[in-house]
């Protein structure tokens, strides 16, 4: 029900409050109307008079009305109704669930991140939570119910990749059990690590999923290298024990030179692998070694290739950042030489500094100076913006003060014409001019308060 078309409503008689609140994205409204004297003439209620006004109470979102109750006047019955069925708890009962609300949107959160075993547990009990509570209809309500959404679309879609993924595990361990009976040792060897190399490219099938399956593969693969390992067990143990090394020190290498995160650290292990090769006694069958050492070769040549290249691009891209930074503290300069400070300068600067970091590292000779050198002058901008800021904020305040001492003046005036009439029409128009203009000396005092907090 809207409140200013109640029956017996009078804006000229009737107090209203409106208070913001955060918790729900509205305004709390109370409207008392409806008051009279002892003559029924109609007059402008009082907070706890015996004047026999109404009360309508509830709340505003978006221009939308919620009644939480209605107290008619006296002259109506002076009877109470209920917007809600939680009564005179409806407020407090709404900002409670919405606190909840953005509670359960958290822990929801904070349960993806870290998913384990039980999250499907908590999140069914959190699910059954949410959906006890009312709707209140507020922008809150909106705002989390899309967050809550949001966050069991993501579990929605995680559980769907945990099932392909399972499917995709699953599909290698078949692959992998159907190898175990093969006898072409070395393709079969081969199609294992490939199958061992998908693995790690399939994300997660869920933590016990991922054991189990995991297990299968691994038991598939060791049946397998036992079957070989008995058939080969008649040849000559020194052909396999070399041809074991070798295959091992190329797998070393592989993983050495995969994703290289330190050039020199892997070159190092590099060299020492090949030192290993060398120390290598006595031969293993000719096809095989050759096929080794070429493969053993290939990997160091491509490491040495790709390094020679990753050092080429740094020492590049060093020259191209000690350029870059060097034009942007020539635009710094030109900044702060303009003794601008406006928005537009602000945000040139914040751009500078973005494009700084996208500038890279420019080597150790030069990568400290050249900050140093940048940030002294930002420095200098950002003190002068300051000072500037400062003195605009002083000036606001003294004005607030000036318009603070014009209402006090008119207060004063007031309330001298309130004891010079006897109209009571006129002395409530003036009461209510003066709790007007109080409500404007307090705004502006408020305004002065977080201006100073802003200045200190």
């Amino acid at each position: 029900m809207d409140w200013n078309k109640l029956n017996g409503y009078d804006e000229k008689f009737a107090k209203l409050k409106a208070k913001p609140h955060n918790t729900f994205g509205g305004k709390v409204i109370e409207v008392l109307y409806g008051a009279q004297d002892e003559n029924g003439n109609p007059v402008f209620p009082k907070d706890g008079a015996e004047d026999g006004h109404g009360r309508w109470f509830g709340i505003e979102t978006d221009g939308v009305y919620q009644m939480f109750s209605l107290t008619l006047p006296a002259s109506q019955g002076g009877t109470t109704e209920y917007g809600t069925e939680e009564g005179d708890k409806a407020l407090e009962v709404m900002e409670n669930q919405l606190r909840r609300r953005q509670a359960i949107c958290r822990e929801v959160e904070g349960l993806l991140r870290n998913y384990d075993d039980e999250t499907d547990a908590k999140l069914a009990t959190l699910k059954e939570e949410w959906d006890s509570m009312k709707n209140w209809n507020t922008p809150k309500d909106g705002e989390y119910a899309d967050r809550f959404e949001r966050s069991l679309g993501l579990y929605s879609r995680r559980l769907e990749d945990q099932a392909r993924n399972r499917e995709e595990k699953q599909a290698i361990v078949d692959k992998a059990k159907a190898l175990i009976d093969s006898t072409s040792w070395k393709n079969t060897n081969e199609e294992f690590r490939t199958l061992q190399e998908e693995w790690k490219e399939i994300g997660s099938a869920g933590k016990g999923v991922d054991d189990e399956l995991w297990n299968e593969f691994n038991g598939a693969r060791k049946a397998f290298n036992t079957k070989r390992k008995e058939y080969f067990a008649n040849r000559d143990a020194m052909v396999a024990e070399i041809k074991e090394k070798k295959e091992n020190l190329i797998q070393r290498a592989k993983d050495a030179t995969a994703d290289v995160k330190n050039w020199r650290d892997a070159g190092n292990v590099i060299n020492a692998l090949m030192d290993e090769w060398k120390e290598i006694k006595g031969f293993g069958s000719r096809d095989s070694d050759e096929a080794l050492w070429k493969e053993f070769n290939s990997i160091r040549q491509d490491f040495f290739a790709r390094r020679r290249a990753f050092f080429n691009d740094r020492d590049n891209a060093r020259k191209a950042s000690v350029e870059k930074k060097k034009e942007l503290i020539a635009k710094a300069t030109e900044i702060v030489n303009s003794e601008n400070y406006e928005k537009e300068n602000t945000d040139a600067m914040k751009v500078l500094d973005k494009e700084w970091k996208d500038a890279g590292y420019s080597g150790k000779d030069d990568n400290d100076r050249l900050w140093n050198e940048f940030t002294a002058i930002k420095d200098q901008f950002w003190a002068a913006k300051r000072a500037a800021n400062q003195k605009r904020f002083q000036d606001i305040i003294e004005r607030k003060n000036t318009t603070i001492r014009n209402m006090k003046e008119q207060v004063n005036d007031l309330q001298e014409r309130i004891f010079s009439t006897e109209d009571y029409t006129k002395i409530r128009n003036f009461e209510r001019r003066i709790e007007e203009k109080k409500e404007i000396i307090s705004n502006l005092e408020k305004d002065i308060d977080d201006l100073k907090k802003r200045l200190d």
